[in-house]
């Protein structure tokens, strides 16, 4: 796997370059300069976040031990694996989430103020309540007063952690779906963001059973009431954040968008129709496969989303940009997080016969990017079983996969 190349100093000097004169602004060079300047912007803060995070002092551990409270636990799983359940209504969620993890919240609240900065911070609250404030539904508005009411983080600080990666797209995730033999179809997974430290660490197994509502399993962390990787009885899906040069808009936080889908949508086909109905806030790829097997990446432009299948040989691959006619744009990348690159190196993993869980597995590690590889996963939704690598220390990717138990996740 490649390593840190050109790294920051392209980045700093595309950054530290003058504006563009007029004559250059409507030029031919035009696009391809911008193109280098957004890209150099995100990945200079993805690089940057990366050595910070290596600089830090290292966090606090978590207490995981097992425990109740106010309904909900936190249990352990196979391998050390800490899973919090979590029932009820959405207050009575936040509530036993607030209580059971009250120190391990405060982590996540360092986390996003370290990564933000001092002087970024008041403005990061003021973009998180005028973009999506008042959007959020009642029921996400009521889970996160009781996880204030139990933790003691302001409601205003709960909210920014919910749509930071909305805000602060320094993602470089690869997904990898693909049919193994009785299991169904497994959705692979690498979550890669700088860490600071505290996201492999504090990474964390959420099942909630809402009142009335349908059971599900996200990989997380503790204060987060959304889902950027997760499974139902009826689908798994994980994000893959698309850069672009227009910023968040108004609308749902991308998280709370996927877990409406995750508790909703019984297939691909309902998934696709929430997906194009609700307000999405920045682009997005989507990978989705149900418990029937078939698996689509969904292509999340600002304007339409389209939906890729799997070519002929079921192998199905999606990074960090688009590459349907019609939203296919140009990367730029000049760092180790290289959409393309990583694209390439996980399609080639693909074996010449049938595949298996090792198989999946390897095309994770292959594709890893070193110390912002916080999780590695795989879903299983017909079978029910979830695959985890939640080390201590990024790569996870590097890690051996744990088993969690259909039982354990789903009470069976």
């Amino acid at each position: 796997m490649r390593r840190a190349r050109l790294l920051p100093l392209l980045t700093v000097f595309l950054l530290a370059a003058p504006p563009l004169s007029a004559q250059e602004r409507d030029g031919p060079l035009r696009d391809a300069l911008e193109l280098l300047r957004v890209e150099g912007r995100i990945e200079a803060q993805i690089v940057l976040g990366t050595v910070r995070g290596l600089l830090q002092r290292k966090p606090p551990k978590p207490d995981w031990s097992p425990r109740q409270a106010e309904g909900g636990e936190l249990r352990e799983g196979p391998g050390e694996t800490p899973v919090l359940v979590l029932r009820g209504s959405p207050y009575a969620m936040g509530l036993q989430q607030g209580t059971l993890l009250k120190r391990e919240i405060s982590g996540l609240q360092r986390y996003v103020q370290q990564f933000i900065g001092r002087r970024e911070l008041p403005r990061a609250f003021e973009r998180a309540k005028e973009l999506y404030g008042e959007r959020l539904p009642q029921r996400f508005k009521d889970e996160l007063r009781g996880l204030s009411d139990a933790s003691g983080v302001s409601y205003d600080e709960l909210l920014l952690a919910q749509c930071f990666t909305d805000l602060y797209r320094g993602f470089g995730c690869t997904c990898v779906a693909a049919p193994v033999g009785q299991a169904g179809t497994g959705l692979a997974r690498n979550l890669d963001f700088p860490g600071f430290g505290y996201l492999a660490r504090y990474s964390i197994v959420v099942v909630r059973q809402p009142e009335g509502g349908r059971r599900t399993v996200a990989i997380g962390w503790p204060g987060l009431i959304g889902v950027l990787s997760g499974q139902s009885r009826e689908l798994a899906l994980a994000v893959m954040v698309v850069h672009d040069s227009e910023g968040a808009q108004a609308g749902l936080p991308f998280q709370l968008v996927f877990r409406r889908v995750l508790e909703e949508a019984d297939d691909l086909q309902q998934a696709h129709a929430l997906l194009r109905e609700l307000p999405r806030t920045v682009t997005n790829n989507l990978m989705v496969v149900d418990d029937r097997g078939p698996a689509a990446v969904f292509e999340l432009g600002r304007e339409d989303v389209v939906r890729r299948d799997p070519p002929t040989h079921r192998w199905l691959v999606s990074t960090n940009h688009f590459v349907s006619d019609g939203l296919r744009e140009r990367r730029a990348s000049i760092s180790f997080f290289n959409s393309r690159s990583r694209l390439k190196t996980a399609r080639e993993c693909r074996p010449p016969d049938g595949y298996g869980l090792d198989d999946l597995q390897q095309a994770l590690r292959e594709s890893e990017v070193s110390s912002a590889t916080q999780q590695s996963m795989v879903f299983f939704p017909k079978s029910g079983e979830v695959y985890v690598s939640l080390p201590d220390k990024p790569p996870a990717a590097k890690h051996e996969l744990v088993r969690l138990d259909p039982a354990l996740l789903w009470g069976e």
